[in-house]
């Protein structure tokens, strides 16, 4: 849902532990792979067993909304809405005693219909109720006419808002998680979508009202007032419902979808930020071409994308036209991949919300990745990094707080994402991805964790049952050490330690071997408390090993010296800046051979000019592996020049920043 500033199934993902197990407890991957046995079968179960809250009465449970009218005048010099909604359902075998529906206390039902006949209601505790009809064997549908006025309340992070801009009328929605009820009756609650909504507004003349789908009508009353008349034929849950108004400037461009279909892009801006958010709106287009290759098509190709700006920080994915409280390209990118993740599969409850908003940050590293390359892809994933506790599964949504954590609904999980993409691959984590939001019984729909897991596995044919009850269920990160030597027959043997005093952690982790000459890869797999693994003979004495070195884990790594492991090496060391392009930090790493003791490190950092504009001393270094790092948060966008001093070695490199 929300991206704050930039921003705002079964079980998770297409894990592939890819496993050969060798003797003597070393084991390494191939592209091979086998089902893994749960680590925490009792912390899935726990979770279950308490997780129960739902917005739902139990006999909202028994019935099934098809569809609503909206159709509301807006009252601007009062702050009031009065208006109808028609709501259409369908009840099954397992019929209510009432028919209930969501409306806050705070509005005023004036009078309910049923086939055009007033009927009675009660309306406490923010629930419509309403007699059901005799039973009817076999189910039956309903249609209700429901006339309502009031003022609505603001709730979670806005509701219905009567606001201004530049002292100009401006009206905005924003009903995530469960603000829709504040301004119209229904059934609100996100595992229940309606087939199509729409939405008909009436407003003062010199407004524009922008809302979701397409606009069929605008008609001027010829009294100073306008009607609009927004129709939405996608299903869609409340939520996502939308009404924005403002004398708004607008532009349009055109997608052009991977077969050829044409879509409307629709842009409402404020006036006096048109030349503000232009260029990076144009964006979208490109944005929606690189989306629609990872990801499937456009969901909505029969209707259209857009953005109109609101009164709120951040965005708000709202079905086929995100509300912009910014214009930065991770809040553009964030709210477009909204469209197919939050939209096209909704969570079925906010237990679940990690399926929106971990899938949506993910489509910021995504784009970054298109846009500028794989090293802003890496970094951007080491910027939205979080080693704290809680879980991205969501014990206890009762509030926007409480759902919408940053670093566990956002960054954690966004992580997870980017780790599942890591262990299975590209091919086969964009396979999934595609199966899962056009999978024919999910599309369109509510979904959950456990949906999400099974396409996952149905895909791969693999257990993922460990990655998610680490990642999702479980807490924290592994914390891993490093040591290595040569043994008696000159081959490799490099020691794992899981150092953490939480949950052990089973993962694929890739190992990076620098030789002379060369770079060998392999991965191995990591289970236990410590694993020795043997990568067999070198051609050459190694000169380091790495653990993870495309930064695909959530983790810590201290690498341990050990005395004798370099006797060959008389030099120093010094590999390229990483990453680089870089935002706003960069590191050079350099090995110090144990014949030359400790040494006086410093690193000079120079402007394209040429000018020393920093010195960072490290002091006295030991043998082994170090590390000196630049934080350039204070330095503008451009390229720079680090020359590292190692005793009386020296070394230039260049690299840019990029903000």
């Amino acid at each position: 849902m929300i991206s704050y500033i930039y921003i705002s199934i079964k079980r998770l993902i297409n894990l592939v532990f890819l496993i050969i197990l060798l003797l003597n407890n070393s084991s390494l991957f191939s592209q091979k792979m086998m089902k893994q046995k749960p680590i925490c079968s009792k912390l899935k179960s726990s979770f279950k067993l308490s997780s129960s809250y739902s917005t739902l009465t139990e006999e909202q449970e028994k019935i099934d909304i098809t569809y609503y009218k909206i159709d509301f005048e807006i009252d601007l010099n009062n702050e009031q809405i009065n208006g109808y909604v028609v709501v259409n359902g369908t009840v099954g075998l397992n019929e209510p005693d009432t028919i209930e529906l969501d409306f806050a206390d705070e509005m005023i039902v004036d009078s309910i219909k049923f086939l055009d006949e007033n009927i009675s209601f009660s309306h406490l505790n923010d629930v419509i109720k309403i007699p059901a009809p005799t039973s009817t064997p076999g189910g039956y549908d309903f249609s209700l006419k429901i006339f309502y006025h009031g003022s609505p309340v603001a709730t979670g992070f806005g509701s219905f808002n009567f606001d201004s801009h530049n002292n100009i009328d401006h009206i905005w929605t924003l009903s995530e998680p469960y603000g829709a009820r504040t301004w119209w009756p229904c059934k609100d609650d996100p595992s229940d979508k309606a087939d199509s909504v729409d939405i008909i507004i009436t407003l003062p003349s010199e407004q524009i009202a922008v809302s979701n789908g397409v606009l069929l009508e605008e008609l001027d009353l010829g009294d100073g007032r306008k009607k609009y008349h927004w129709s939405e034929r996608y299903p869609i849950c409340t939520y996502l419902v939308s009404v924005t108004t403002y004398p708004y400037t607008v532009w349009y461009d055109e997608y052009i979808g991977l077969n050829g279909d044409t879509l409307p892009l629709e842009y409402y801006v404020y006036p006096d930020h048109y030349d503000l958010v232009y260029d990076n709106y144009l964006l979208t287009n490109d944005m929606m071409e690189v989306f629609a290759q990872k990801f499937g098509e456009y969901p909505f190709m029969g209707e259209k994308y857009g953005h109109v700006e609101f009164g709120r920080g951040g965005g708000m994915e709202h079905q086929t036209i995100t509300s912009m409280g910014g214009y930065s390209q991770w809040l553009i990118a964030h709210e477009l991949g909204h469209q197919w993740w939050g939209d096209l599969v909704t969570c079925a409850s906010f237990h679940h919300i990690w399926l929106n908003e971990g899938f949506a940050r993910f489509s910021e590293a995504l784009w970054d990745e298109a846009y500028l390359g794989d090293e802003a892809y890496k970094q951007y994933w080491q910027n939205h990094t979080y080693y704290g506790p809680g879980t991205i599964y969501v014990e206890n949504p009762e509030t926007a707080g409480q759902i919408f954590n940053g670093n566990l609904t956002y960054n954690k999980a966004g992580w997870t994402v980017h780790m599942l993409r890591g262990v299975m691959g590209d091919s086969l984590f964009f396979e999934t991805l595609q199966s899962y939001g056009y999978n024919d019984s999910l599309a369109y729909g509510a979904v959950t964790t456990e949906n999400f897991q099974a396409v996952c596995e149905d895909i791969s044919g693999i257990d993922l049952n460990d990655f998610f009850q680490q990642w999702i269920y479980g807490e924290y990160y592994p914390k891993y050490s490093l040591s290595w030597n040569l043994n008696s027959m000159d081959e490799l043997i490099v020691t794992i330690q899981q150092r953490q005093s939480w949950q052990l952690f089973h993962m694929p982790i890739e190992l990076k071997v620098i030789l002379s000459n060369e770079e060998n890869y392999f991965t191995v797999d990591n289970q236990f408390q410590t694993q020795e693994y043997n990568l067999g003979m070198m051609s050459s004495i190694p000169l380091a090993v790495y653990l993870d070195p495309n930064g695909w884990i959530l983790k810590e790594v201290e690498y341990l010296n050990i005395s004798g492991i370099l006797p060959d090496a008389k030099n120093i060391l010094i590999y390229p800046a990483y990453p680089n392009p870089f935002n706003p930090e960069t590191v050079l790493e350099y090995f110090v051979p144990i014949d030359l003791g400790e040494l006086d490190s410093r690193l000079h950092i120079f402007n394209l000019q040429g000018k020393l504009i920093e010195q960072i001393n490290s002091g006295l270094v030991k043998p082994g592996l170090n590390k000196i790092k630049w934080n350039a948060m204070n330095h503008s966008t451009g390229t720079y020049f680090l020359q590292l001093e190692v005793g009386n070695s020296f070394q230039n490199q260049k690299v840019q920043l990029l903000k």
